[in-house]
């Protein structure tokens, strides 16, 4: 092997050392939401929303993807899952909206809801707290009730390894 062709191997060995380095960090910097470089309210959270005195909270689920999208469901037959999107604000701050179908005890389209969201995640990065204000539409998109109040809170989902094996 020539002197020319042996640096040039020794380039393109570096060179793909260093793009299989860049892709291992890209693919990890957010596995768990809190690696450093990503974004840490990436992830699914358990959430409970408190809707005020006269109504039971609300369990749910809601996952914030890397494309600032967001995914949610409740434990309630009168709602289907919630769509949206979200924005980092600054520091701890982010913000949300996300909106769902709405249907009566028999399964009847009523409209939908609209909920925005001011998110403050814990300085650990497990929890957040959240202020929303919601509206609701009819089938037709007039607004029948106007900002109702609700707080949030929601903790992050880790993965509980198990010692069996495939």
């Amino acid at each position: 092997m020539t002197r020319r062709t042996s640096l040039a191997s020794a380039i393109a060995l570096i060179a793909v050392a260093g793009l299989v380095a860049a892709g291992a960090i890209y693919a990890s910097s957010g596995d768990d939401g809190r690696s450093q470089g990503a974004n840490p309210i990436i992830g699914s959270w358990e959430v409970t929303v408190d809707r005020g005195p006269q109504l039971p909270p609300v369990k749910g689920l809601t996952t914030f993807t890397r494309g600032h999208s967001l995914i949610g469901t409740g434990n309630t037959l009168v709602r289907g899952p919630s769509h949206g999107a979200w924005e980092h604000v600054s520091g701890r701050l982010y913000a949300d909206t996300q909106v769902f179908f709405r249907f009566d005890p028999t399964g009847t389209f009523l409209g939908t809801q609209r909920i925005n969201e001011n998110v403050r995640l814990a300085p650990d990065g497990d929890s957040f707290t959240t202020v929303s204000i919601s509206n609701l539409f009819d089938p037709n998109g007039n607004l029948v009730v106007g900002g109702l109040r609700a707080t949030v809170t929601g903790t992050r989902i880790h993965i509980d390894r198990i010692p069996d094996l495939p």
